[in-house]
């Protein structure tokens, strides 16, 4: 069957590359990471787009660790190594990274590596923008952003047409940072944005786009429902 127009389509005898960002110096997150016992349709039924509060670099490390654990890595089709996470990618690429931004504070902000579990620090202008950014989409100045950062090379590289599986791993991994978050008992919310202007002003390699955003917040008192 003839695939339709702009469908993607796997390319073969290709030999792929994840583009790297070469670290500054690292900022590690903590190792003693929560994981609570709650039942997964406990936390179907309590999530919700919210806004909070400051996060603790534990609580962070908590979601970072758990949103994007890698359980396995083995050779894949398009000559780069297939991995398995919790959330679903298309050809196992898994192109999306984290950008870390919080609002109130700059310890533990950058660019999130999974395999060092640890930060490689923005310089300000970038929280700066990502502040007024937030202020003006969801009209809070608390809480951290998490910023997508999506390798489009890497999958032009092993598709044909590729875009929208760009945005379906982008949704995918945002539904799964909300559910992580939830868990956690973290308040998170997906920001209508690509990001595009905060990825290019942090300097990243021109692979990567901005692909979207999640904004985490630690939960108040008062947070038991919403919508």
């Amino acid at each position: 069957m003839r695939p339709i127009e702009g469908e993607p389509v796997p390319r073969s005898g290709v030999g792929a590359e994840r583009s790297a960002v070469p670290p500054t110096r690292w900022v590690k997150l903590p190792r003693s990471l929560q994981r609570p016992a709650i039942d997964f349709f406990d936390v179907l039924e309590q999530r919700r787009s919210r806004l909070g509060g400051a996060l603790s670099p534990k609580l962070l490390s908590s979601v970072l660790w758990h949103s994007t654990l890698l359980r396995d890595r083995r050779p894949g089709r398009f000559g780069i190594d297939r991995e398995s996470r919790a959330a679903p990618s298309a050809g196992g690429l898994h192109p999306i990274r984290l950008m870390v931004l919080p609002l109130e504070h700059a310890d533990h902000q950058g660019f999130y590596d999974d395999r060092e579990h640890a930060l490689a620090p923005f310089d300000d202008p970038v929280l700066a923008l990502n502040r007024v950014s937030i202020a003006e989409m969801l009209r809070t100045s608390s809480g951290t952003t998490l910023q997508f950062a999506a390798d489009r090379a890497l999958f032009d590289a092993c598709y044909e047409n590729a875009a929208s599986l760009l945005w379906r791993d982008a949704g995918a991994l945002a539904a799964t940072i909300c559910l992580v978050a939830t868990a956690l008992g973290v308040v998170a919310t997906p920001v209508g944005r690509t990001g595009e202007a905060i990825v290019r002003a942090a300097g990243l390699p021109h692979a990567f786009v901005g692909a979207g955003a999640v904004h985490l917040g630690a939960r108040r008192p008062d947070q038991t429902g919403g919508r």
